[in-house]
């Protein structure tokens, strides 16, 4: 059939459906007039018949009877072939409807010619060549050209329909980037968004041709795996794809280190529904992350529980850091020579509204596995430094101790941030000391090496927490500007353990021998704290030194002191 490009350039098969034999002779000779060689008209005489040859054939275009009941089911059985409606005298609201139904024109059957038919198939193809080009848009993603959640969502439909007629059946990769936001609050968004289209990349490349990838978040994206005949091979995949994203990227100048968590939900095994594919993937890849990243994991139908309390803990810490329900308590650090309170230790806390107050082992691990340690621990440092200016203005004049995460410790920004709380809050940086742990240290020596450099180029200490216990941190000593090292002494019983007190006597020695300070923690009774004097510690904590206490009971009692 003559016409523009759409349906010019290859031979145009078209399936004519009329149960009238007039009516479907004279469509016939309207269809084949001129009889160009590239249209091939077939005739089906039976609507029921036209499905199955429409859901078989490839069929470019199709005339049908204007019976919208026809229409859905051959839309749904082909939905690329174009369908133009035969009408006996309908009203143009009946047109409409047919149209909104998805008919691509209806035609008067007592007008009709070969030209208009013609016509009508070439517009046809062109109007639908080019909503076909819009709606492609509108399920892409602009930053990386892959689909997008609407791509996504439609796909994953079509994929358990066949699914539920196949043996074979899929796999759904719920894949997110491990620490993707330090590195847009480090280098900026303009550089988050270029290493987005080169992961994008990498992701097509690691795909099969037949498998879709999209970009549904962030930095979350999702891969259907077609075809899966055994649940091993999306393992496989997984694992090639965490490989292929760890390998160094570099851009603008600096060297970056990506790795991604991936969760793995296959179909029928793990979900008959798109929403239950998606949450128990993301389930799984909950678990993935909080087994140490850079990893897959399948969805595990008996951890549903434990995953779901999880995930409910992490939405209750996202929410009450946005509502303000965590609060810092302090406990005293005292001095051995006098027994004065010289410095108060932050520790955070969680005012859960059913739970009550919370301590850290509550919800600190789950924190730190789903990144929200960094803005949390953001909070801690500038609500304390608040404290540090509302204590001094109460007259206690005492230095500040905050714990530093691993998160933290990676971060690239952490000084330039701790830069700008302390101007922010005109506290001077002698009265700061950040504990960093002992392990810490060791499992990250270069990262650590540099935020101690940079930390005390500030004016403030660093301090070693839970030390002695790795063996391993002596030979930091003088090579980092730590002030001093913190020693857990909880299990200390010089009668019932005495190897145990000889390594901590030693221990305190040998560090106070490098000229450094000790701190020794856990501090329960009057016999430990006289003993760990006597060793040569230079300040005391724990509960029997004193308990947490908010701001508010420092600042009482030291208005109480001055009355």
């Amino acid at each position: 059939m003559p016409g523009t490009d759409p349906i010019e350039t290859t031979t145009f098969k078209l399936l004519l459906v009329e149960t009238d034999p007039a009516k479907r002779e004279r469509l016939l000779e309207l269809c084949r007039a001129h009889s160009p060689a590239e249209l091939q008209v077939e005739v089906c005489t039976r609507p029921n018949e036209a499905i199955a040859r429409l859901a078989k054939g490839s069929f470019q275009a199709s005339l049908l009877p204007n019976d919208i009941d026809l229409l859905q089911t051959a839309r749904r059985a082909a939905p690329d072939t174009l369908y133009l409606l035969i009408s006996d005298g309908t009203t143009p609201e009946q047109d409409s409807k047919a149209i909104h139904e998805g008919a691509d024109d209806v035609l008067a059957y007592a007008n009709l010619d070969t030209e208009q038919l013609q016509r009508a198939l070439i517009h046809a193809a062109l109007r639908r060549s080019s909503g076909e080009k819009l709606a492609q848009l509108a399920r892409q993603d602009p930053l990386t050209g892959l689909g997008n959640r609407a791509l996504l969502e439609d796909e994953l439909e079509r994929m358990i329909i066949r699914g539920q007629r196949s043996p074979t059946g899929f796999a759904l990769l719920y894949i997110d980037l491990d620490y993707f936001k330090q590195i847009n609050d480090s280098f900026g968004h303009g550089l988050g968004d270029l290493l987005l289209a080169v992961i994008a990349n990498r992701l097509r490349r690691t795909m099969r041709q037949d498998d879709l990838i999209a970009r549904i978040g962030g930095d979350e994206f999702v891969a259907l795996l077609n075809d899966l005949h055994d649940p091993n091979d999306a393992a496989l995949i997984a694992s090639k794809i965490i490989h292929t994203l760890s390998e160094p990227i570099t851009l603008s100048g600096h060297h970056l280190l990506i790795s991604a968590s991936i969760g793995i939900a296959t179909f029928p095994s793990h979900g008959a529904s798109a929403a239950e594919l998606l949450q128990h993937a993301d389930q799984a890849l909950y678990r993935a992350k909080a087994n140490g990243r850079n990893a897959y994991a399948f969805y595990n139908p008996e951890e549903k529980a434990h995953t779901r309390h999880n995930i409910d803990v992490e939405q209750g810490l996202r929410h009450g850091l946005l509502e303000g329900q965590f609060r810092l308590h302090y406990q005293p650090i005292v001095d051995t020579q006098h027994g004065d309170t010289v410095a108060w230790e932050a520790l955070l806390r969680w005012q859960h509204p059913t739970l009550g107050l919370l301590s850290p082992d509550a919800f600190l691990k789950l924190a730190e596995h789903s990144g929200l340690i960094l803005p949390m621990g953001h909070w801690v440092i500038g609500q304390a430094l608040e404290a540090v200016r509302e204590w001094q203005e109460a007259g206690v004049n005492c230095r500040l101790s905050i714990n530093l995460s691993d998160r933290e410790l990676k971060q690239p920004r952490f000084a330039d941030q701790l830069q700008q709380l302390l101007i922010k809050s005109k506290v001077p940086p002698q009265l700061l000391q950040l504990e960093l742990r002992e392990d810490a240290l060791l499992k990250h020596a270069s990262q650590a090496a540099k935020l101690c450099n940079a930390v005390a180029a500030l004016g403030v200490d660093i301090w070693l927490d839970h030390f002695g216990t790795e063996y391993g941190a002596f030979g930091y000593l003088n090579r980092l500007p730590i002030k001093g090292v913190k020693i857990n002494t909880n299990d200390l019983d010089p009668q019932r353990d005495p190897e145990q007190a000889a390594y901590v006597k030693n221990l305190i020695k040998l560090t106070r021998s490098m000229d450094k300070h000790v701190t020794a923690n856990c501090v329960e009774d009057a016999h430990s704290a006289e003993q760990l004097s006597s060793w040569g510690g230079n300040f005391l904590q724990g509960y029997w030194i004193g308990k947490p206490r908010p701001l508010e009971s420092i600042i009482a009692g030291a208005n109480n002191k001055g009355q």
